[in-house]
C-alpha cells in the first residue's frame, strides 16, 4: 500500500511556498537542499514515502542514535587527524 498523496491544490501550494523559499537562497544553500532532499531519496528507497501517519518509527531515539554515531565519528576522526600528525 503507498503513502496517501496530498490533494493536487496541496501539492501546488508546498511547491509554491518551497520555490518562493528557494528563490532567497543563496547558490550554495540551494546546494544543500539538494543534498537533503536526496537523503530523503535514499530513505523513500528504503521505506517507501514519508506517512508520519502511519510511521510507527522512534524518531526521537532514531535521531539520538544518530546524533551519538556523528559525535562518535567526530571523535575518532579528531584522534586520527592528531595520530597522524595533520595540522
Amino acid at each position: 500500500m503507498s503513502a496517501p498523496t496530498q490533494s493536487d491544490d496541496a501539492r501546488e501550494a508546498t511547491e509554491r511556498a518551497l520555490d518562493a523559499t528557494c528563490a532567497d537562497l543563496g547558490d550554495q544553500e540551494l546546494q544543500v537542499l539538494v543534498v537533503l532532499a536526496r537523503r530523503l531519496l535514499q530513505g523513500q528507497e528504503a521505506y517507501g514515502r514519508l506517512d508520519l501517519a502511519r510511521d510507527a518509527r522512534d524518531f526521537q531515539r532514531e535521531r539520538a542514535e544518530e546524533l551519538q554515531d556523528t559525535l562518535v565519528y567526530t571523535a575518532i576522526a579528531e584522534v586520527a587527524r592528531v595520530v597522524r600528525g595533520a595540522p
